[in-house]
């Protein structure tokens, strides 16, 4: 009956403070914003992928009709190196798109989506593809960030939880009424307790009115999106729920309100801040990256001497692969230069493959790094979250580059053994040519381990604060 009395009159004195209608206008014209601002991320991303996709369509139908006319006799504009009948022409200029095209919630969290490309055009030949894969790199953007929803829960939310709770308890003591109040046969733990619970719950409705809301404004279907934008939101309330739990511990150490105010936002700065830094540079540190210069030059190096000795890596290629030798070697050879070629690639490939291997395995040791040390602060579990739900991780990121490699492989294969059989083009096959698609069931899911932690760290705040102050007796509270 007592905690019933305690919940209303608390109810009814924070609509007195206007503080509940304030907050909820603020909150939802800030997700709205930020909403918008995903949403003009994700056009800016999606706009030249659907222009690729459109010139790579009316090139293919382009293709088809200049091999039907030169199978026909019929004179072209082309010049004879451009001949469209010849295979390493439409494997080179007739290149299929590789894209990443964004999920339904790329928009609530950026991620690592500034960093790299999404569009790729595997080709027949040219530089490794493995160094293709160029990061942005524009020093303002990275040190400021992105204002899109998951910044305005990981980063803003908190500072608002900690603003209308750091002085529950400090703010009655201060104007005395804190001694009437525990005059009362309560406890002074269960008291905080309750103000507190009433605050998360109010503020709780409100983050997920303005979420779902600012969702909906960018003309995304909450409904058909149902499950993922739970996740988020259970995800979400567990991490206030962590933010209450550190205030009801420093509430409870009977601080004044400035020292509560301190201490809350020094806590802030080293979860949100500092421990998210020091994980990134200790991963960057412990497992760094060759030179991406010092790849290109191995590369170039491994070109120059596959080059001077190309017709005694053809003859090897052949011993190596008898199933290409020419069978009639009276027949006029087609692809000469290209067949010598693209049997140096193997030697290329060989020289490089070591650095290539490192580098793979550095960056997968960098991503372990951080997929290990992610516990240690709720506000990267929750990134980590938000990034997997829109699908700007690094994982996702690192897959699309492992499946557009793999991907290049099949490009070539599908030219290369046409080519040492001596073949032309033909129109049909334009449409069987090969197509990317990439798969983000290949990605492994984080989100289970992810958010049982968030809830974990949320009710050790509450857990530990008890069994810290299970002794801590009212006068003590007051006499502090």
């Amino acid at each position: 009956m007592a905690n019933r009395q305690q919940f209303k009159y608390e109810w009814l004195g924070l609509l007195r403070d206007r503080w509940v209608l304030i907050l909820s206008l603020l909150l939802l014209l800030v997700c709205i914003y930020a909403a918008y601002n995903g949403k003009e991320k994700v056009a800016e991303r999606n706009q030249p992928i659907a222009k690729a996709m459109d010139e790579m369509k009316a090139s293919d139908e382009q293709y088809k009709a200049l091999i039907d006319s030169v199978a026909q006799g019929l004179k072209t504009n082309l010049p004879a190196w451009q001949n469209p009948q010849r295979l390493n022409v439409i494997g080179q200029r007739a290149a299929r798109v590789a894209a990443f095209e964004s999920q339904p919630l790329a928009l609530v969290s950026t991620g690592q989506s500034d960093l790299f490309t999404h569009l790729v055009k595997p080709r027949l030949y040219g530089e490794a593809l493995t160094l293709g894969f160029s990061e942005l790199s524009n020093p303002v953007q990275l040190l400021f960030g992105n204002f899109d929803l998951a910044f305005v829960c990981i980063y803003l939310l908190p500072l608002l939880i900690l603003a209308f709770s750091y002085n529950v308890l400090s703010a009655e003591k201060e104007s005395g009424a804190l001694r009437l109040t525990l005059a009362q046969p309560i406890q002074v733990t269960q008291w905080l307790l309750n103000k507190l619970l009433l605050r998360f719950v109010v503020l709780a409705v409100i983050v997920v009115i303005a979420f779902n809301v600012s969702l909906m404004t960018t003309g995304l279907n909450v409904v058909s999106e149902f499950s993922p934008v739970m996740k988020i939101t259970l995800a979400l309330l567990a991490y206030m729920l962590f933010w209450f739990g550190l205030s009801f511990w420093v509430n409870l150490r009977g601080q004044s309100s400035g020292s509560n105010a301190v201490v809350l936002v020094s806590l802030w700065v080293l979860i949100v801040l500092l421990i998210p830094a020091m994980i990134s540079q200790l991963a960057n540190n412990l497992y760094p990256v060759p030179s991406r210069v010092g790849m290109i030059s191995e590369l170039r190096y491994a070109e120059a001497e596959a080059q001077k000795n190309a017709n005694q890596i053809l003859e090897s290629y052949y011993r190596d692969h008898p199933e290409l030798a020419p069978t009639d070697t009276s027949a006029q050879k087609l692809y000469p230069f290209w067949l010598s070629y693209f049997a140096s690639q193997d030697e290329i490939r060989k020289a490089v493959n070591p650095i290539l291997s490192e580098y793979e395995s550095q960056l997968h040791k960098q991503q372990q790094t951080v997929d290990q040390l992610r516990f240690l602060s709720p506000a990267v579990l929750l990134q980590n979250i938000f990034n997997e739900s829109a699908g700007t991780s690094s994982r996702h990121y690192n897959s699309y580059r492992q499946q557009v490699v793999v991907f290049a492989g099949e490009w070539k294969n599908y030219f290369l053994p046409r080519m040492f059989r001596n073949e032309l083009m033909k129109k049909e096959w334009m449409d069987e040519l090969p197509h990317f698609s990439f798969d983000a069931n290949k990605i492994e899911k984080q989100y289970t381990a992810d958010v049982l932690a968030l809830l974990l760290y949320g009710f050790a705040g509450f857990v530990l604060s008890f069994l810290l102050y299970r002794n801590y007796v009212t006068e003590k509270v007051l006499l502090t």
